[in-house]
């Protein structure tokens, strides 16, 4: 069997008390081992519980902790998702210090998660799922699953979504402190779940709507210092952006909404003939722009770009020769069940905007998702990217972890086997390093085997040596999507 889009994204401490239950109890009877990925968790979550350390040592110098998000309510008695992307977020804080590890899990409190946990059973309209027709919607927040991703801003930790507010969390206990309103006239405007953070710290962010785009410019004290507003012709699909020093980039592409209908992802049309529109937007002046054509591709996530001293803008993203988890995404799954895939995985790729003209593209030759990048470089000259991969022939999941090096144009992966499904790991800079190499890469990976996650952190310098420490929980929580690293929140 060939890696499919489906298998790659579907990977897509000190001490303290864990939660009265035994480890799993929370996982189906009869299901494969893969389904603890898709499995719901208690109400209550998850600790804060410590993790073993079960390989290596902890790096001397690693101190913080990983956050990460992802839809984890699959299930109410024996009725299930419709769509993974709606199932209701858990945040998860990993706590690095003094060489120790702990755990901790909470759902966030959203409207919609407290009206379906009263009835106890799928209300609210989503991404692909129709939801109850008397279920009252008098905003986006009213369906917000908040399950996608997390940013700190401000010291305040967001939980993000595609379609409306962010959620306000306590970053040590995760508890849920209410939407975040950035402004009056914007309560319940879209914040999109990929903020990009200059290295200064200042933060930008896109609020989609349609064919019109709001943008986010936010300080680095969590301030917003501006929202303007442009027009991308068309109401694309847009998961994700990127940004030069310079330049906002938004990947217009041929994924389009011509109907409004529920479920949302029913609306789309795959137009290839329209090819892969490019906004390059002036970050001083929101008024400057140009636009580049490319080659019709549909994506979800984007590495990160900047500009060169002629005004040719690189960027890179993890592509698909047509769009992946549509209508129906992950439901098979989220059920137990493996269905063949039809759609092609998709494929590290550089994009290259020339000042004037049309774009290409060049291929990795390596496939996989969820890249990732050494925050010191977003928008400025790099060499590496590393996503989620892998070297066998029959997988569930990705199974490996990629570093891939643009100069000399191979990458590097350690493959942990099938007994591993590996999710998205991110660059942590070790103190005091300013080259690439000088990082970490953290991350987290569901066990199969033992039915327990794992923390795993590698050293950029030597990605194929494997894992330089692993810690493990006593217990599993399903597979998510997005994370974030704060040496401040240890």
């Amino acid at each position: 069997m060939t890696l499919s889009r489906r298998m790659l994204l579907h990977a897509g401490l000190a001490s303290g008390a864990v939660l009265a239950l035994a480890p799993n109890t929370f996982a189906q009877s009869g299901m494969p081992p893969w389904h603890l990925g898709y499995a719901t968790p208690p109400a209550k979550g998850f600790g804060p519980a410590p993790m073993r350390l079960i390989s290596g040592r902890a790096p001397q110098g690693l101190a913080g902790a990983l956050y990460r998000n992802g839809p984890a309510q699959m299930q109410y008695g024996s009725a299930y998702a419709s769509h993974w992307f709606d199932g209701d977020g858990m945040v998860h804080r990993i706590a690095i210090a003094d060489g120790k590890a702990i755990h901790t899990g909470r759902y966030v409190a959203t409207p919609k998660r407290a009206a379906e946990q009263k009835a106890q059973k799928f209300l609210a309209p989503g991404f692909g799922t129709l939801g109850d027709a008397g279920f009252p919607v008098q905003s986006s927040d009213d369906v917000n699953a908040a399950n996608t991703s997390v940013v700190m801003s401000g010291g305040e930790l967001l939980a993000l979504w595609e379609a409306g507010s962010a959620f306000r969390l306590d970053p040590v206990t995760l508890e849920t402190r209410g939407s975040k309103v950035w402004r009056p006239d914007l309560k319940a405007m879209p914040f999109l779940a990929h903020p990009k953070r200059e290295p200064d710290g200042r933060l930008w962010n896109l609020a989609v709507n349609g064919a019109k785009v709001g943008i986010y410019r936010i300080s680095k004290t969590g301030d917003l210092e501006d929202f303007g507003v442009v027009d991308v012709g068309a109401a694309s699909y847009i998961h994700d952006w990127t940004m030069t020093e310079r330049k906002l980039v938004i990947l217009v592409q041929p994924w389009i909404r011509t109907r409004q209908i529920p479920p949302f992802i029913d609306g789309f049309e795959w137009r290839p003939q329209d090819g892969m529109k490019v906004l390059i937007v002036d970050k001083d002046d929101l008024t400057k722009r140009r636009w580049s054509q490319a080659p019709a591709r549909a994506f979800y996530h984007t590495g990160a770009a900047w500009e060169e001293g002629d005004g040719t803008i690189r960027l890179d993203a993890a592509f698909y020769m047509k769009p992946a988890l549509g209508a129906g995404g992950a439901a098979d799954r989220i059920r137990g069940k493996l269905v063949a895939d039809d759609v092609p995985p998709a494929e590290l790729t550089q994009m290259v905007i020339p000042p004037t003209g049309d774009a290409r593209l060049i291929a990795s030759g390596r496939l996989g998702e969820f890249p990732q990048v050494d925050p010191r470089r977003h928008g400025q000259p790099r060499r590496y990217t590393a996503l989620v991969t892998t070297t066998l022939q029959d997988p569930v999941g990705p199974t490996a972890l990629g570093l891939h090096d643009w100069e000399k144009g191979r990458t590097e992966v350690f493959e942990l086997g099938a007994s591993h499904l590996i999710e998205e790991h991110v660059f942590v800079p070790k103190p005091g390093g300013r080259d690439e190499t000088d990082a970490w890469l953290v991350g987290t990976a569901l066990n199969t085997r033992d039915a327990a996650t794992e923390f795993m952190v590698f050293d950029v310098e030597d990605v194929r040596g494997g894992p330089v420490a692993v810690w493990r929980a006593d217990y599993s929580w399903p597979l998510g999507f997005h994370g974030t690293w704060s040496s401040q929140a240890a």
